[in-house]
């Protein structure tokens, strides 16, 4: 049975023992809300329209940070192995700035760049870049040396060594720093928005969740929640399982 199928029953068997926990009526209904009164609020807001909108919001937003993050990673992790130097200070920065959370650069964008989506672009681009680079440094620090030394017998050098020797080496690494990036992408992007809340009409969901929280329209926050679970589930099983299955598996890199 696919490995989805299993989360899949996992999520409906943890749905069943909310649904029965809610109609207990142990907690408040207002902050407790019945799972069929969060998919009845998730379908109001589908049949309007406006969380379909949202969520298109904070993808594209996602979608602009996180492709500036995987180039600008691979091209600094691609110089840090040609170049000593270079390598020695992109460790001195990730010493410095992977430990640093994402929220804590939020007030200095907000001085720097002010509100808007460009702001959140960055901080996007700053909460993904470093666990990126830094699985793609260790991945590609761990290529074996008798594979490098094949690749310079056969005349590669430079960029092209890197490209086609070490990058496809390390691509179990890589997968492992996308995952990674992606989840911070999203974090990112929904506490932005809570924080710098929306310009004018645009906002995704984070602001989706910010402003029915206000309202305490509890099962429109939950509603709010599932998009992003789904939406996880179907970048990890179907994207990032299509990318492992035609490269790592093919390449009898992967012992599952």
């Amino acid at each position: 049975m696919p490995r989805y199928l299993h989360q899949v029953g996992f999520l409906c068997a943890l749905a069943l023992v909310w649904e029965v926990l809610a109609r207990l009526n142990i907690w408040p209904e207002l902050l407790f809300p019945s799972v069929t009164g969060i998919l009845a609020s998730l379908a109001g807001e589908i049949s309007r329209g406006e969380i379909a909108g949202r969520t298109w919001y904070s993808l594209s937003l996602i979608g602009t940070g996180l492709s500036l993050a995987i180039v600008s990673s691979f091209l600094a992790c691609a110089l840090a192995m040609l170049l000593p130097a270079c390598a020695d200070a992109l460790s001195a920065l990730m010493a410095v700035l992977h430990p640093l959370p994402a929220i804590a650069v939020l007030p200095i964008l907000l001085l720097w760049f002010k509100t808007g989506p460009h702001s959140i672009v960055l901080l996007i681009l700053f909460s993904a870049f470093w666990p990126l680079t830094a699985s793609i440094h260790a991945g590609l620090r761990s290529v074996p040396v008798t594979q490098v030394e094949v690749g310079r017998n056969l005349g590669l050098r430079g960029f092209g060594l890197v490209g086609n020797v070490m990058l496809p080496a390390a691509l179990p690494a890589i997968i492992a720093g996308l995952r990674v990036g992606w989840a911070r992408a999203w974090q990112a992007s929904v506490a932005a928005e809570m924080v710098f809340g929306a310009s004018g009409k645009d906002g995704g969901l984070g602001w989706f969740l910010y402003k029915k929280r206000y309202f305490l329209e509890v099962p429109a926050v939950f509603a709010g929640m599932l998009v992003i679970i789904a939406i996880g589930l179907l970048v990890e099983n179907f994207l990032f399982k299509f990318l492992e299955r035609h490269t790592i598996e093919r390449w009898g890199m992967s012992s599952e």
